[in-house]
């Protein structure tokens, strides 16, 4: 685009095969990522990198991943193989 756009690492929820939402967990993030997830903005023409983390019951099979620019903006579903 030709504005800066935001990013939030908090809106990016992964989801399982039952459709229960798990949220980014910030802190742990925070450990393995060498960018901060929470409020970044990304000016016109330039990329990130970054790790989301999820703290989730052992065992769970992540499905999908529900990504989204802010919100108040509808999400866009990706599905994870």
């Amino acid at each position: 685009g030709k504005q800066e756009q935001g990013f939030d690492g908090s809106l990016q929820k992964l989801l399982d095969a039952k459709g229960t939402e798990y949220s980014n967990d910030e802190a742990a993030a925070a450990g393995v990522s060498e960018t901060n997830t929470l409020f970044l903005d990304i000016n016109p023409g330039n990329s990130v990198k970054v790790t989301l983390v999820y703290d989730v019951p052992k065992g769970t099979k992540p499905t999908a991943i529900k990504l989204n620019d802010s919100m108040f903006s509808g999400s866009v579903k990706v599905a994870l193989t």
